[in-house]
């Protein structure tokens, strides 16, 4: 995932990679003197870890030689990309027991890695965790909501299972923001347009027409080869909005329906995008890094991603001066007529349970993930926000890093709200599997809005019947 999220998912999340790569030996059996000293002394030990983020490498190489120069403790990486590949890689190594002593990983809980990693909960306490964003921990804290969804999920992994409320098995890195439109600035004002923000889905749609009319660019690119990109990126965001937090976990939940009236405004919203002919041709053959390459090259007025994919673009060739960012606008009525940006955790650390240098590697994820000279080190080389409330230390992040944290709320907002019954239901109800394949559909043309409802509430239907 180039960018996945999270809590969803994200979806999370999630999420999202570039490119550079760094190597090392897999497994986490290897290292100089075993017992290093956590911080307070040196040592020639040597520590392994995999990760599949691409672009985080230079940041990860950045804190690792913070973490030797304190400690003497050296940290070699190794990636595997795309996602499935490393998920495979992961799974194979957990089979044989070869895996590095820390893996970098989408920042769930429940993901069923937990049978091969460190349990985290009885060695960390608060005077670890405080030092997060306050919703840092949310998406990797195993929730009651998570235990009792397991209970009755057929398709629950034994590992799920023998979960507990409270659990957590990583340690949050960085935190980022789906929710966010880019702009290409000249092609809004060769339009004749002010390259403001919009303030409702109804203007942005409007805008995305002159556009094309006046310049003959597309109106939006999105990375709608992943089918549920845009529920995790966007859609979701226009449902919270429109009817407050209350009324999507109600869908989430199955008490409503998507047919019903203050549901399928969303669905017709979206409809707009290709009952328009706004969205680049090939969307639905194009993926996340798609995506954001077509935008840099401006083939399109418009990209969806999030707060990672600056670092994307200006690695494209882009200027920050030519973009203009804005959050998903609301649809004309929302409950919400202006949508908050919660921070939500992208990735964290864990160590392998199995590690001959467990002690070690504990001590380097809390380091990682603690230390405001690693968490900048980091933040920087991979342009990404790191989890730690850096409070002033913020100042020592790059302008781009530092203007987009900027943006994050600073309390739970509509989305945290919703976020136990997205983490709970979105998944295991297979509705949204479908709903996800019917947006394409209708993007393509081959269904309307009326009938992605019906298809969305028939499922529903059929499943609560057999009792998914």
């Amino acid at each position: 995932m180039k960018r996945k999220a999270g809590w969803m998912l994200v979806s999370v999340i999630m999420v999202l990679s570039l490119l550079v790569s760094a190597c090392s030996s897999g497994g986490g059996n290897n290292g100089g003197n075993s017992g290093g000293n956590g911080g307070s002394g040196k040592s020639d030990k040597t520590l392994t870890m995999w990760t599949w983020k691409v672009a985080y490498n230079p940041g990860f190489e950045a804190a690792a030689k913070v973490y030797e120069e304190k400690t003497g403790v050296k940290v070699k990486f190794e990636t595997f990309t795309p996602d499935d590949t490393y998920r495979q890689k992961f799974k194979a190594a957990a089979n044989s027991k070869t895996l590095p002593d820390v893996i970098n990983w989408w920042a769930t809980a429940g993901d069923s890695i937990e049978g091969s990693v460190e349990e985290l909960s009885p060695i960390f306490g608060d005077d670890v965790l405080n030092q997060y964003f306050s919703t840092a921990m949310d998406p990797i804290r195993i929730s009651d909501q998570q235990v009792e969804s397991w209970k009755t999920d057929k398709n629950a992994t034994e590992v799920q299972k023998s979960l507990k409320a409270g659990q957590y098995y990583g340690l949050p890195l960085d935190i980022g923001g789906f929710f966010t439109f880019y702009g290409n600035k000249k092609l809004i004002e060769e339009a004749g347009l002010t390259a403001e923000a919009p303030k409702t889905w109804e203007e942005f749609i409007s805008m995305m027409e002159t556009i094309k009319e006046k310049t003959g660019t597309p109106g939006l690119v999105v990375g709608a080869k992943v089918s549920d990109l845009w529920e995790n990126w966007a859609g979701s965001a226009l449902t919270i909005m429109l009817n407050g937090p209350e009324g999507y976990i109600d869908l989430l939940e199955r008490k409503t329906k998507l047919s019903d009236p203050q549901n399928i405004k969303v669905v017709e919203a979206v409809s707009k995008l290709s009952e328009k002919d706004l969205l680049m041709p090939g969307v639905l053959s194009t993926d996340i890094d798609g995506a954001d390459q077509a935008f840099a090259a401006g083939k399109a007025a418009f990209d969806l991603g999030g707060s990672f994919t600056m670092s994307t673009l200006l690695a494209m060739g882009m200027n920050q001066e030519d973009i203009i960012t804005f959050p998903v606008p609301a649809i004309e009525g929302s409950k919400i007529p202006q949508w908050t940006t919660d921070p939500f955790t992208l990735t964290m650390l864990s160590v392998n349970k199995d590690s001959k240098n467990k002690e070690q590697a504990l001590d380097f994820i809390k380091f990682m993930t603690t230390d405001p000279d690693a968490a900048v080190a980091f933040a920087n080389g991979a342009i990404s926000i790191p989890a730690l409330n850096l409070g002033d230390r913020a100042d020592d992040l790059e302008p781009n890093l530092k203007a987009l944290s900027q943006s994050f709320a600073t309390e739970p907002g509509p989305y945290s709200e919703a976020m136990p019954a997205i983490n709970a239901y979105r998944t295991k109800n297979k509705e949204w599997e479908v709903y996800a394949q019917s947006v394409q559909s209708m993007w393509e043309k081959k269904m309307d809005a009326k009938a992605v409802a019906k298809k969305f509430d028939d499922t529903m239907e059929s499943l609560k019947a057999s009792g998914n």
